[in-house]
């Protein structure tokens, strides 16, 4: 009976390593060939390499049971169970981070308690007795651990936290030109990459707005400028009464071509976009302003898996009617408020980052509200990285912060550019 459960645990310490070296190969497999950095790839060729150290771990348990087993044999069991137990370690805690189901979690969940059952069952039958200096050994061991784990951090946390991904927007107004039949004011929009990371971008968008004349012939008074806080209005003007006549959207609309998935800005990548906005000599408008808008995402985070530039969906029916089954969430935009919404799963930047989150999506939503009467700004694009119920509710800035750090989801304004009608005529481009 008790060489029956001496074979029962040899048995359970060799399927342990076998399962290790299965599911590091795995992951290590994975990463060589398909992790979207270089650091990525090299965890990939550790993970390979730990792998084979888990089969020769195999070997040498089958090798101990014998009477003239190697010197050696011990030792690298002994190392074959710790290096399980530091990696699904890693693994679990990535996992907790996560906060999401995957099929891989048997794996750490099976073998973390494994790995500590077989360690203690190598203490109970003496195995610091078999390794030849065995207090070094320990030391040795201790350190390779460490520097391991520390070289994990840097290359998967670290150096993608410290390689910034900037892009710079700037707008600018041309000559208009006026004719008997309209007004035509060109803009420019200008986008440059001064990161050093390539990004996909998800969404762009500029806007035009017009502004009547609203002077007032008596100045306004510090309680007329108190209304406008209350009313949202952020600048207070002695002679214009911005409310009286209010701002026109002119013009609305994407400014970076499309592609498949994506369009991509690699570093030091500039796109200048020109457009024409026209509108009738006689609309009277006064000011003119515009703004320019992008959303973006870090290539080495993350790689959008489906046709993103593609999936558009409005949240109107093909009747022209509230609301589709793309209808936005309350807390993106209120209902009846039209939105065309884009819509991707992503792959993470790496197999043990995949395999340790629930799949995850990117959603951008384009806006298309009109200006309040006090505010020039309208359309707008609202974007969000989650699981697939998670757009239900609206991420809390923790959250926010969080999908900046992990994936660079970041929007790059321009600012607002405003200029008299009077000045544009006469200014060169």
């Amino acid at each position: 009976m008790a060489e029956l459960r001496s074979t029962v645990r040899w048995v359970l310490l060799a399927v342990g390593l076998c399962a290790t070296a299965l599911e590091l190969g795995m992951l290590g497999a994975a990463d060589v060939s398909g992790a979207l950095t270089y650091a990525g790839r090299i965890s990939g060729v550790v993970f390979l390499a730990a792998a084979i150290l888990e089969v020769s771990a195999l070997f040498a348990l089958v090798n101990l049971r014998r009477p003239d087993a190697a010197r050696y044999s011990a030792a690298l069991v002994l190392v074959g169970v710790l290096s399980s137990l530091l990696a699904n370690l890693v693994l679990f805690f990535l996992q907790l981070d996560g906060w999401g189901y995957t099929h891989y979690l048997w794996f750490w969940a099976v073998l973390l308690p494994w790995s500590c059952w077989a360690l203690w069952r190598l203490h109970r039958v003496g195995i610091w007795r078999l390794i030849p200096h065995a207090k070094g050994f320990a030391v040795g061991v201790a350190l390779t651990g460490v520097l391991a784990v520390a070289n994990f951090t840097h290359t998967q946390i670290y150096q993608p936290y410290t390689s910034p991904a900037m892009l710079s927007n700037s707008v600018e107004f041309g000559t208009a030109t006026v004719t008997n039949r309209g007004v035509s004011l060109p803009v420019r929009i200008r986008t440059r990459n001064t990161g050093s990371v390539g990004v996909y971008v998800l969404g762009s968008l500029y806007q035009v707005t017009g502004r009547k004349d609203s002077f007032v012939s008596d100045p306004r008074k510090k309680r007329e400028w108190l209304q406008d806080l209350n009313s949202r209005q952020r600048e207070l003007m002695r002679y214009t009464d911005v409310r009286k006549e209010g701002y026109e959207l002119l013009a609305q609309g994407s400014f970076v071509g499309r592609s498949v998935p994506a369009h991509v800005l690699e570093p030091d990548a500039e796109m200048v976009t020109e457009k024409v906005v026209q509108f009738p000599p006689g609309a009277g408008y006064d000011v003119l302003g515009a703004t320019a808008n992008i959303t973006y995402l870090r290539k080495d985070r993350a790689k959008l898996v489906d046709n993103y530039s593609r999936s558009g969906r409005s949240s109107w029916t093909e009747k022209y009617e509230c609301c589709s089954d793309a209808a936005p969430p309350r807390w993106v935009a209120n209902e009846g408020v039209p939105t065309f919404r884009f819509r991707s799963r992503i792959m993470h930047s790496s197999a043990v980052l995949e395999n340790t989150r629930a799949p995850h999506y990117v959603t951008l939503w384009w806006v298309l509200n009109e200006p309040a009467s006090e505010s020039q700004f309208g359309p707008d694009l609202v974007s969000m990285i989650g699981p697939e119920d998670a757009q239900k509710r609206e991420p809390t800035p923790a959250e926010l912060r969080r999908m900046k750090d992990r994936y660079g989801l970041a929007h790059a304004p321009s600012g607002t550019v405003q200029k008299s009608l009077a000045e544009l005529l006469e200014k060169d481009l």
